[in-house]
Order: C-alpha cells, then sequence, then structure tokens
C-alpha cells in the first residue's frame, strides 16, 4: 500500500510540474555542453589542397532568452573544441598536434511543440558571428596559430522536459557551421579551411514567467445546457487568438436566437472577452472582433442588427482571474445577455 501511494505521488508530481511549465511566458535562461564530432574539415593553401581531421570535444555554453508560450528568442554564446589529430594531402599523412576551437555569438529562433505530455519537442535555426581559432596546430617548426571571425549558422532539433514549475532538462543536437575561416601559413600566405560541427548538447532551462498555460489547448469550458424557454443569458468560448465560430460555439447561438424569437426580445447585449496572453490593447480589440463575430451569426439567424449591441472588455472581466500572460480558456467568452 505505501509503495503504490508513493508512486501515486510521485505520477502526481510530475503532472503538477509539467502543467505549471507548459506554455510559460516569460524571460529564461540556459546552461548547456555537450560532445561535438568534427567531420574531416578540407584545406587549401597554395595551389594544395589536403584534409585536417581532429578527435572528438566537447563544447559548453549558454543563452539568454524570452518565450513567447511556444515560439522563443535567444541569444546564444558556445565555446568548442577539438584536438587536432592529423593533416592528409597528397596521399601523405602526418600526424600533428594542436587544437581547433570556435567561440560563436549566436542569436536563435526556437519552436516549441506543446502538447499534454511533460516532453516538449522543438526546433531551431539561429545565424551569428564565431571566432574560429587555429591553435599551434601542425608540428614543431610549422605550426599555424592564427584565428578568424567568420559568419556562423545552425539548425537546431531536441526536447526538453519539465522539472518544476520554471526548471527543465532539455537534449538536442545542433549542426553547427561557418563560412571558411583563413589563417596565416607558417611560411607565408594563408590557409583556406572549412569549420563545421556536429552536436549533441544537454542542459538546464530556467523560465522567471509569472504564470502558465495549460499544455494543450484543452476544450473550451462546457456551456450552460440547452437553455429553457425562460433563459436570457448564454456563453459561447473560442480557441486562443481567434475571433473563429466553433461548432460547440455555433449550437449554443442557434439556441440563443431560439430562444429570442420564442420570447420576443428586443435587445440582445454581446459582450467580448479575452485571455491575458497578449498585451491589454490587442485583447481589447479581439474582444470586440469576438462579440462582432457572434453579432453576424444571430443576424444569419435571423435576429435584426438593430436589436444586437457589442461590446469589448478586453481582459478585464476574466471568470478565472490569472496572472499576466496565461492562456485561460474560460475567459475567452463572449456572453449573451437577453
Amino acid at each position: 500500500m505505501r509503495i503504490t501511494l508513493g508512486l501515486v505521488s510521485a505520477a502526481a508530481l510530475m503532472v503538477a510540474a509539467s502543467a505549471a511549465h507548459a506554455d510559460r511566458v516569460g524571460p529564461y535562461l540556459s546552461a548547456f555542453g555537450g560532445y561535438v564530432i568534427q567531420p574531416d574539415l578540407e584545406i587549401s593553401s597554395g595551389g594544395a589542397d589536403g584534409e585536417l581531421s581532429t578527435d572528438n570535444g566537447w563544447a559548453a555554453g549558454g543563452a539568454m532568452g524570452y518565450d513567447f508560450g511556444r515560439p522563443r528568442v535567444e541569444a546564444e554564446v558556445t565555446y568548442r573544441r577539438n584536438e587536432a589529430d592529423e593533416i592528409s594531402s597528397g596521399g601523405a599523412t602526418v600526424d600533428v598536434d594542436g587544437n581547433l576551437s570556435s567561440l560563436a555569438v549566436m542569436i536563435n529562433a526556437l519552436y516549441d511543440f506543446e502538447n499534454s505530455s511533460r516532453f516538449t519537442p522543438y526546433i531551431g535555426a539561429g545565424i551569428g558571428a564565431a571566432w574560429v581559432y587555429a591553435n599551434d596546430i601542425g608540428v614543431p617548426g610549422a605550426r599555424v596559430d592564427d584565428d578568424d571571425v567568420v559568419f556562423a549558422y545552425q539548425g537546431i532539433a531536441g526536447v526538453k522536459v519539465a522539472v518544476t514549475g520554471g526548471l527543465s532538462l532539455f537534449v538536442d543536437y545542433r549542426y553547427f557551421a561557418t563560412l571558411d575561416p583563413e589563417f596565416d601559413a607558417p611560411g607565408g600566405g594563408t590557409i583556406e579551411s572549412e569549420y563545421a560541427t556536429h552536436n549533441i548538447m544537454a542542459g538546464l532551462t530556467y523560465n522567471f514567467g509569472t504564470g502558465a498555460a495549460p499544455m494543450a489547448e484543452p476544450a473550451p469550458a462546457a456551456a450552460p445546457a440547452p437553455a429553457p424557454a425562460d433563459a436570457r443569458s448564454y456563453i459561447v468560448f473560442f480557441d486562443w487568438n481567434s475571433t473563429a465560430i466553433t461548432p460547440e460555439a455555433q449550437a449554443i447561438i442557434q439556441d440563443a436566437a431560439n430562444a429570442a424569437s420564442s420570447l420576443g426580445v428586443a435587445r440582445i447585449e454581446l459582450t467580448g472577452h479575452a485571455d491575458r496572453s497578449g498585451s491589454a490593447a490587442y485583447n481589447q480589440g479581439l474582444s470586440l472582433k469576438r462579440a462582432k463575430a457572434v453579432a453576424t451569426v444571430l443576424v444569419g439567424l435571423g435576429i435584426p442588427a438593430a436589436n444586437i449591441t457589442t461590446v469589448g472588455k478586453g481582459e478585464s472581466a476574466p471568470l478565472v482571474p490569472t496572472p499576466d500572460g496565461v492562456r485561460e480558456p474560460q475567459n475567452r467568452r463572449v456572453e449573451i445577455v437577453m
């Protein structure tokens, strides 16, 4: 029995963490490290071509950004290092030492595929600049020790796991590459090289946002049961950031129109509302558009437009009080009052 209760409690804590973390809106910080696999890099100097091979290496970095609920934007700084192994050219191979490293400053755009589980897949891409360092690569008497600043880019795909309300663990793959850096050659001239890496990263992110919306958009809260003949008010609900009339909302509006016709109602007030996931000004306009969308359906069902008034209250009158930035389904509504 104790084991069963323990398992149930652990599961409840995991679900609570997932729900509290989902769609969290606000600034965040990340720290990560990883394993860097570098393919053989083509190099050329003075008309001679070759390849530089390196050992698998490591990376460490951090990022700060802002989570908008699903899209994210962040600034990232990452250091990568691979030890040089050998240079091949013209059928000959020479063992070398030194290392090839980079320090990248990137701007990344990412998108989280929120769902009902604790696991959130994401993808992203970034651009920026990288300082690429050839640190004493070569053999005694013939070493390359130079650096170059070049354009950098990367693609990202991974998954994050909610740990607590604001903390999540993530693991991702990153392909990071740059335009070809150039280095001064030991005997004069330049060496042109590629720079590309395959990276497996793992780290932690903490989101400082004050609230969280449901991981997946829940179905709108149940509307009142079909109204009896003397009913005078109805509520219809909307999807996030939408003015579209759902099939459920259409049925409720039809009931309201039937009641208005049978009761001989001379005035219908439509009051639109929004949740707090956008700015107050944007939500004010969105709430009025929702009220007008319901009015359009009522007119199509035979209610005279002159009998209908529309009002938008934005996020000022929620059914469920929430912190700013929270997507609460019950606050995305239009109230129909006769």
